[in-house]
């Protein structure tokens, strides 16, 4: 039935914020992620697109923003993906601890779950994270930032899983399995676990269905969308003939330059995507010099005069301005 074709993962997790500059302080001063590429939100390229992740860029450590200045706060609910998990070592949880203490960043008391020990603290804009201590995290392939101001030993080893609150675990879970196919690791009143691929930290969502919410709204502090990995352009045609022939509204495959993705929704209207592994990051940047410039796709490089007037400058960890060539909008 499925040809092999099948979704390995967590690719990226995309989120919205307010900030620019705040939320490239936290994310690369205080998580100690690269930023391995700062592009635009190619349907709205007066956007900042930053992605954060590990040393290379690699899929599942890739947590992306788009920050639109002064957006309003999302609202959490049914319809909207949840809090992010990222993984750490057993070994590291006293670390990050200190470390968020050390900013001044409020966690909840650690607790013990079927995942490890789990840590709950917000980002930028109230933006719902979490560190999951547990031992397979020490086996997953990741490559630690040579730059990060975290030890590699404590350096985060990309996501653990993928959290969405829904109206029907069933109606959400009967996707999964269904069309996607996902396994179903568990299955309670008001929960339901999946799993892709072969299973384990990176692979795994929750789908949440409590009683009494009310619909979401996607802000700031909020996911914009999932994206799930598959090797190639084969396994990508094969989920999106699939969803065509079974009535899913599903896009067009989109040329992103660093990965091609198609979008839809699932059932109870979070919005998934599904990307290739590649090509990667450095297809346009070396990779030592990975984040270091605004990078535009070749059909967005005419209009660069207007993105750069229109972006606001930020300041990268090394003191660089981008744009490079800004020009002041509002001059006293």
């Amino acid at each position: 039935m499925w040809c092999g074709c099948v979704i390995r993962g967590l690719h990226h997790i995309t989120a919205l914020a307010s900030d620019p500059q705040v939320n490239l302080d936290f994310y690369v001063g205080v998580l100690g992620l690269r930023l391995v590429k700062i592009s635009v939100n190619q349907d709205d390229p007066g956007v900042y697109h930053f992605f954060y992740a590990d040393e290379k860029g690699s899929p599942g450590t890739d947590l992306t923003f788009f920050p639109y200045v002064g957006i309003d706060r999302g609202v959490l609910g049914y319809g909207v993906s949840t809090r992010v998990y990222f993984s750490i070592p057993l070994d590291s949880l006293d670390y990050w601890l200190e470390r968020l203490r050390s900013f001044g960043i409020h966690y909840s008391e650690p607790r013990r779950t079927e995942d490890g020990v789990v840590v709950e603290f917000n980002g930028p804009d109230d933006f719902p994270l979490a560190l999951v201590a547990h031992k397979e995290a020490d086996d997953k392939e990741i490559y630690p930032w040579r730059d990060s101001p975290v030890p590699s030993e404590h350096f985060l080893r990309g996501f653990h899983k993928a959290e969405i609150t829904v109206i029907s675990c069933k109606h959400s879970g009967w996707f999964l399995e269904e069309v996607l196919g996902f396994r179903k690791i568990r299955e309670g009143s008001d929960s339901a676990r999946y799993a892709a691929g072969d299973g384990g930290s990176g692979s795994i969502i929750d789908v949440l269905c409590p009683p009494g919410l009310s619909t979401g709204y996607v802000g700031a502090g909020t996911v914009h969308h999932i994206a799930w990995s598959v090797d190639g352009d084969r396994e990508q045609v094969f989920y999106r003939e699939r969803l065509s022939r079974l009535g899913f509204g599903v896009t067009p495959v989109i040329d992103r330059k660093w990965f091609r993705s198609i979008y839809f929704r699932e059932p109870g209207h979070v919005l998934y995507e599904i990307a290739t592994k590649g090509p990667g990051f450095d297809v346009d940047e070396p990779p030592e010099r990975l984040g270091s410039d605004l990078v535009l796709p070749e059909w967005l490089e005419p209009q660069r005069g207007w993105i750069e007037r229109i972006l606001p400058q930020i300041r990268l960890p090394n003191g660089k301005k981008i744009p490079s060539r800004y020009v002041d909008r509002n001059p006293r």
